[in-house]
């Protein structure tokens, strides 16, 4: 229960005195026209009051080091170091009242009830534009109008998802700043901000009784399943793909709801279905959540230069209205033109008042607008009509004509003459003010929030809470937030809340027993593929790294081989994987010391570990709707630009065997996790292929650089030292032994002794095994390519007489064994990716030209 404000005064007083003293304009949600803290305030000021500012600040380190883990905001394609890359969730949230929430809820709806009607006329009957109460102009100018889709969306049940942000002005009524209505406009960020800020704050969210997202999601799923027509649906979200600035929160929200996520070229059509491509063939798509911008999905009859969808769904769709939500075309209402026409057309289609009007706009397509405009330019903002982004944060500033010179300013009016249709002009209204934590106590700053609106089995229902971002209100006319400063939105409930169910809680009809998923796309199956790859090749390199440092570095560490710790770091940071004969002479501490650092920290090399960490961090972003939370956050730890990333690449020589320690214990986690916890379906059968083939190569490697050519025999000893070392395998050498290394008897346990999960012949028999599990559709009377590979190196290898082999005084045969191995892994590779990952149709085609009659 909620406090009075004189019980609460003692420990906010501190907490809320810089908040008071700062000042600002604008309405001010936390104070009150007296200065008093709002009831719905108090419980979450009183939580954090009794909080010690050390906790506090702990807390905040946490939710921040929680973002990062979490993966929020990170482009994995973009420069690893780049301060854009930031995204902050703050400690305290935006709280709205119960009271407040209800009326927002009927407005929210309200407008997307609205915007649902306004799509099925103007995509069906289009009395609208015929009786006046759209000008012809704004809807066809705008390029989210397709054409191709009409009567296509009155036939798919409309309008089912929504977002709209939102402005307090200083009057304290809300305004809508824009409108979404192409896809799930971010809503995966918002459900992320929760759980994170949950995981930090859960108590000061009970303490504060508001409303969990879980119900709205649980709801979410239930419309979409009935929507899809089928109990145990195949559902599956189109994502633009990993270059796409939404990408986390597509992967992030499909990994929630338990749906597939696609890319355009994961799908195919045939006729009125759309089918996924998978390792076993073609499997059926019941329902398409999409997340793509609609007029890219097809390139058959939109824009021919859009490959986010299937050629042909457009099609599909017309035989199928119900395959896809949204259905394609509902980008047109988030026009900023349509604000001033939405009061009549409320009236109009829904016989209702518009509860929550736009901020005040003028469609610059209107030459009575248009004018006024050109006679008040100072006053306005001007924006395009139609921006497309979905992405919190990123609408665009605008163009200021107070801040433009002279020449500017013509230029403006020009373009204002000849495309207005496609422009709008924006007055200020101003945004409304809320606390953010500080050291020194709370700070007010200006923010805008995003509501999500989604259609449930009873209609349209608004999710129990948003995202909230801060904005420059002397900039910004939308929810423009270039430094990524978000906060959670709680909505406070008068009621008593339930006991929380899990949105993975089937229901008894709905449950079917099924013993392995295993349809994969060809996509994911590359990305976890090499996933293994770079977790593998990270392990490698952080051995040798140690090995090499513990032999200079360690009282108590080996006293020789830098030798062979030179050959295996010059081999690493060989740029094109040849290994060159080296000086005999013993290298000296500091050359060992300069050859770590560069291992380390170098771009140059393609196997140095900054690379290695930047593509085991992007593919595993790639795969990230395949990871468990564990799994995730024990990766997190090679992003680039993390605190032990940065710690390891700035550490000196003697410091960075403690974080190499620290290193290898996470990817022997992340392997564990992964060994304990996956599903021994496709997917699994890649992710160990790709470290099985990785580890072989690495040997195979190592192998041939300290034995070729043979080493005196002192070296030779040093040199089994750090290999038996390398391949983690020297306590079962001395369990087995009670010598030192001999080549022959260490040969036989790292390249012979298929019991041994370190060796080569383990590492082949591994990958010939999962080989033979995987589906071969392109079998037929020969051998494929990448079976004939993996056939010939584990044959090699099963036929080697390491005795015979030891006893060459120039190691020829071992050299042409090693070689093989070396030349036809990565053979192997390639053959995997030409069979498995790089899929086509082989079905034939013909074309038909138009003056050729069709059989």
């Amino acid at each position: 229960m909620t406090k009075t404000a004189p019980s609460i005064a003692g420990f906010s007083d501190a907490l809320v005195h810089a908040y008071r003293t700062a000042g600002g304009s604008g309405y001010d949600e936390l104070l009150d026209a007296s200065g008093s803290i709002r009831p719905h305030w108090r419980a979450l000021i009183q939580g954090l009051g009794e909080l010690p500012e050390a906790e506090r600040a702990a807390r905040a380190m946490r939710l921040d080091r929680r973002v990062r883990e979490t993966g929020i905001a990170y482009d994995i394609f973009s420069d690893p170091h780049s301060p854009s890359q930031r995204w902050q969730l703050d400690l305290t949230p935006v709280i709205i009242s119960a009271n407040e929430w209800r009326w927002l809820q009927e407005a929210l709806t309200q407008r997307a009830r609205l915007f649902n009607e306004i799509l099925l006329d103007l995509y069906g009957q289009q009395s609208l534009m015929r009786s006046g109460l759209l000008p012809p102009e704004l809807v066809f100018s705008d390029e989210a109008f397709l054409r191709p889709c009409q009567d296509i969306l009155p036939e798919a049940g409309g309008l089912r998802f929504y977002a709209a942000d939102l402005a307090r002005g200083a009057d304290g009524r809300w305004r809508i700043i824009d409108n979404h209505s192409e896809t799930l406009a971010g809503v995966g960020f918002a459900l992320a901000n929760r759980v994170v800020h949950t995981h930090v704050a859960g108590d000061l969210f009970k303490q504060c009784n508001a409303t969990r997202l879980a119900s709205h999601f649980q709801s979410l799923q239930s419309a979409l399943t009935a929507h899809s027509g089928r109990d145990n649906a195949r559902i599956a979200l189109l994502t633009p793909g990993a270059h796409h600035e939404d990408y986390f929160a597509h992967a992030y929200l499909a990994r929630y709801l338990g749906y597939l996520l696609v890319e355009g070229l994961d799908l195919r059509t045939k006729g009125a279905q759309v089918f996924l491509k998978t390792l076993q063939g073609l499997k059926e798509i019941d329902l398409i959540v999409r997340c793509a911008e609609g007029r890219s999905v097809d390139p058959l009859e939109l824009d021919p230069s859009g490959f986010q969808g299937p050629a042909g769904l457009i099609r599909a769709a017309r035989k199928q209205p119900r395959l896809i939500v949204n259905p394609v075309g509902t980008a047109i209402v988030q026009n900023r033109g349509f604000g001033a026409y939405l009061p009549r057309l409320c009236e109009h289609l829904l016989g209702e008042e518009l509860l929550l009007p736009d901020a005040p706009r003028h469609w610059l397509g209107d030459p009575a607008s248009r004018a006024h405009v050109l006679d008040n330019l100072d006053g306005v903002v001007v924006r395009k009509a139609q921006e497309g982004t979905g992405r919190p944060g990123h609408a665009a500033l605008g163009q200021d004509p107070r801040a433009l010179t002279d020449t500017d300013r013509d230029l403006l009016r020009r373009e204002i003459g000849l495309f207005g249709a496609r422009l709008v002009a924006e007055e200020k209204i101003g945004f409304s003010r809320a606390p953010v934590y500080d050291p020194g106590g709370l700070l007010p700053k200006p923010f805008a929030a995003r509501f999500f609106v989604a259609r449930a089995e009873a209609g349209f229902r608004a999710m129990p809470g948003g995202l909230a971002m801060t904005v420059d209100p002397d900039r910004a006319v939308a929810l423009s937030a270039p430094d990524g400063h978000t906060r959670d939105v709680w909505i406070v409930s008068d009621a008593e809340q339930g006991p929380h169910v899990s949105l993975w809680r089937p229901t008894l009809e709905t449950a079917r027993v099924q013993r392995s998923q295993r349809v994969i796309q060809s996509r994911v199956a590359d990305d976890l593929f090499w996933l293994g790859r770079y977790s593998e090749r990270a392990d490698w390199t952080m051995r040798v790294l140690r090995g090499a440092l513990r032999r200079v570095e360690e009282d108590g560490g080996p006293d020789s081989g830098r030798q062979a710790a030179r050959k295996c770091l010059e081999v690493l940071l060989s740029k094109n994987d040849t290994i060159h004969a080296l000086d005999p002479i013993s290298p000296g501490d500091i050359e060992i010391e300069q050859l770590c650092k560069e291992l380390v920290s170098s771009t140059l090399g393609h196997r140095t570990l900054e690379r290695t960490f930047e593509g085991l961090y992007r593919v595993a972003q790639l795969a990230r709707d395949r990871l468990s939370l564990e799994a995730w956050q024990t990766l997190s730890r090679f992003r680039p630009g993390d605190s032990w990333v940065t710690a390891l690449a700035s550490a000196p020589p003697f410091a960075i065997l403690d974080h190499l320690d620290e290193g290898l214990a996470s990817l022997a986690a992340f392997n564990g996790l992964m060994h304990e916890n996956m599903t021994r379906n496709f997917g699994w059968s890649f992710l160990d292929m790709g470290r099985r083939l990785e580890r072989a190569y690495n040997l195979s490697e190592a192998i041939l650089s300290l034995f070729i050519p043979m080493p005196d025999p002192e070296e030779e000893v040093s040199s089994l030292l750090l290999l038996l070392e390398l391949a983690d395998s020297f306590i079962t050498y001395r369990s087995r032994y009670r010598l030192d290394p001999m080549l022959p008897l260490a040969l036989d346990l790292l390249l012979l002794d298929e019991a041994n999960p370190r060796s080569l012949a383990y590492q082949l028999v591994a990958l010939s095994k999962h080989m033979e599990s995987l589906p071969d559709g392109k079998r037929g009377v020969s051998m494929s390519e990448d079976r004939r590979l993996i056939l010939a190196l584990l044959t090699a290898i099963r036929l080697a007489d390491v005795e015979a082999i030891a006893r060459e005084p120039n190691g020829k045969t071992l050299e042409r064994l090693m070689l093989e191995q070396i030349q036809m892994l990565p053979a192997l590779s390639n053959a995997l990716a030409q069979h498995y990952f790089n899929l086509t149709d082989d079905a034939p085609h013909r074309v038909h030209t138009r003056a050729e009659p069709r059989p």
